[in-house]
């Protein structure tokens, strides 16, 4: 009985052992298969081929975790996507008018220009150059916005008046190339209550995209009956614009088929328009392209 009993003792023990050399193995397996997922930057997830459930549950739970891993990295690559974005966009919208400004003074430095000529001309430099200072001031409140650090401050303002300020920051470009900005609205005075700033910021964005992305001219409507809606309608060149996606940041469809690209300015109207808790709508009918902001 006795000598049953250490039989029984040392069989017990060599399972033991075996199973406590299985684990061993089966960990070892593992980490090298995570080692593996790492190095290859592989998206399959790791394999169990033991019966032993609490190892399935190990497995599970390390596959969780790099499920998520996973979803970090590509949020991640999209960020830095994005951000590099941005920053080429941003440059651009500074670099239009600084160039343009820098032109001009090459024109008053190195021409026989008359008095009056050059004090027109300074006038345009003038503002230029304010006008790149408002977008620097506009790109430094969009990121205080985003990172929630600036509050909002809202006023009574004509929306028609600031309107028409962001058609004559355009009108010049517009009519070089023989096309209109065409404005219609129901009442003179529309009175809302919202953030200059960010509304000329969306105002101007959304009639560069038009310049940029269109030979048409621009229709810009303004409706006060039952609600505050303005739409902006221009001819679209390229019909595969997807109109869901077109807001996107990660949206590199070039509406215009030329060097340029939909540009950081749809990106920064949608946060504004967010930002002031309203509601831009984009539809395509027929060969045009319409982006309504709706206020609440």
């Amino acid at each position: 009985m006795k000598d049953m009993i250490i039989i029984l003792l040392v069989m017990c023990l060599f399972i033991a052992i075996f199973y406590i050399l299985f684990l061993k193995k089966s960990i070892r397996n593992f980490d090298k298969k995570i080692n593996d997922k790492f190095k290859s930057k592989s998206k399959i997830l790791i394999t169990s081929q033991t019966s032993d459930s609490d190892l399935n549950r190990l497995v599970n739970s390390i596959n969780g975790i790099l499920n998520e891993y996973d979803d970090m990295q590509i949020e991640y690559t999209n960020k830095n996507h994005n951000l590099q974005k941005m920053m080429t966009n941003i440059s651009h919208d500074l670099r239009t008018p600084l160039t343009s400004a820098l032109g001009y003074i090459d024109l008053v430095l190195n021409s026989n220009l008359d008095e009056n000529t050059k004090i027109k001309n300074l006038k345009i430099i003038e503002g230029r150059l304010k006008r790149l200072s408002e977008l620097v001031d506009s790109f430094f409140d969009f990121s205080k916005i985003i990172s929630n650090e600036n509050k909002i401050e809202y006023t009574n303002i004509n929306i028609i008046n600031i309107l028409e300020k962001s058609i004559s920051n355009h009108y010049e470009d517009f009519n070089k190339n023989k096309r209109t900005i065409n404005l219609v609205y129901d009442n003179r005075k529309v009175i809302i209550s919202s953030n200059e700033k960010i509304l000329r910021r969306i105002f101007d964005n959304l009639i560069g995209n038009a310049f940029q992305h269109s030979t048409s001219d621009l229709d810009i409507e303004v409706k006060s009956v039952d609600g505050i809606k303005i739409t902006f309608t221009n001819g679209l060149l390229n019909d595969d614009l997807d109109i869901s996606r077109m807001f996107d940041e990660f949206y590199t469809l070039d509406i215009s088929r030329t060097k340029g690209n939909t540009g950081l300015g749809l990106a920064i109207v949608k946060e504004f328009v967010n930002q002031l808790n309203c509601e831009i709508i984009s539809k395509k009918i027929e060969n045009k392209l319409c982006l309504t902001i709706e206020f609440n």
